[in-house]
């Protein structure tokens, strides 16, 4: 893996650090909700997958 593509993870994973400490109740709720169907074990999906993040980034950066 090129360290371009490294630093944009690191980016994005700081990035829903930050969203995870300005989550609402409901966003949290949602996120929940969405694990319990998505994050099986199986490696297919993690907590970073959750669609909803983008919308919490976009409100933090603006």
């Amino acid at each position: 893996m090129g360290n371009e593509k490294i630093e944009t993870q690191i980016a994005r994973f700081e990035r829903i650090i930050k969203a995870a400490t300005v989550m609402s109740e409901q966003e949290k709720i949602a996120l929940a909700e969405w694990e319990k169907t998505h994050v099986t074990g199986s490696g297919d999906f993690g907590t970073r997958d959750w669609p909803g993040w983008e919308a919490i980034i976009s409100r933090i950066l603006h």
